[in-house]
């Protein structure tokens, strides 16, 4: 081969370098073109499910709001709610128009025919419950307050410790829900005593098990002691409506935890 032969062979050889190397650069970056597409998609799919997950949580946080809403359309200043105890006093201009019933006894005249109707199916079961106590004013329960007292003092407690431990079984004064017109003790006729036996007659397991119907509840439950700050009264009922006393039975909540829950919802 002459060298001019030869010349044109290394020139073509160059040339045919020069297009292999210009392909692998064009599809080089026809890959990375292809690549930055793809990636591309991926994330704007990814930003989507993402709002998609976004919009889902809303509606879940949504819905625990749905959740968060009261189970009952109560009021802390309903009436029939008012909450009495060691920390909340009868209001001062307080009044209460009463009724009698059984015989002697008075209570407040919203509540004298459900708690006619609770003796008399009561009794229509071949029970025999007896009204201990009702509504009482401001100055009898002083005085049962001040005999209790005396009562610890005969003991040979001092006045402050007698008070105390008074206040366990006779509420201060003031701090009744006797003084309410709203509360009542039934007993029964068999078994007159107001001591924890009271629980084991007939009609206490009867009223314990019915009375939410008629709209009472059983003020101061044994396993409530540390809330409601009295001792155990089998014999003690409230009257709170029937709505609330079966959402109370329910919820196994005495007054005290009620109001705190509607406490959540209302709006004074």
């Amino acid at each position: 081969m002459d060298k001019i032969t030869k010349k044109k062979e290394m020139m073509r050889a160059r040339r045919r370098k020069k297009k292999i190397k210009r392909r692998i650069i064009s599809i080089s970056l026809l890959t990375i073109l292809v690549t930055t597409i793809t990636l591309s998609i991926a994330n704007s799919k990814k930003d989507k499910k993402t709002v998609e997950i976004s919009s889902t949580n809303t509606t879940e946080n949504e819905e625990i709001i749905e959740v968060s809403k009261p189970e009952i359309d109560s009021k802390i200043t309903d009436w029939e709610l008012i909450l009495v105890n060691k920390d909340n006093k009868l209001p001062e201009d307080y009044k209460v128009e009463v009724e009698t019933v059984e015989y002697t006894h008075k209570i407040d005249i919203r509540v004298a025919d459900a708690l006619r109707q609770m003796l008399k199916d009561a009794r229509s079961e071949g029970l025999h419950p007896i009204l201990a106590s009702s509504y009482r004013t401001h100055e009898t329960q002083q005085t049962l307050y001040k005999n209790k007292v005396t009562q610890y003092k005969n003991m040979g407690y001092a006045q402050n410790i007698a008070e105390e431990k008074a206040s366990f079984w006779v509420a201060i004064p003031g701090t009744s829900e006797h003084e309410l017109g709203l509360a009542v003790d039934i007993v029964a006729r068999e078994y007159q005593l107001l001591n924890e036996e009271q629980e084991k007659t007939p009609v206490q397991q009867w009223l314990i098990e019915n009375s939410y119907k008629y709209g009472f509840t059983l003020r101061y439950p044994t396993e409530k002691k540390d809330i409601t700050k009295i001792n155990y009264e089998p014999w003690h009922y409230r009257y709170v409506g029937v709505e609330n006393a079966t959402f109370m039975r329910e919820k196994n909540y005495c007054l005290e935890e009620f109001v705190e829950y509607i406490k959540q919802f209302d709006v004074i």
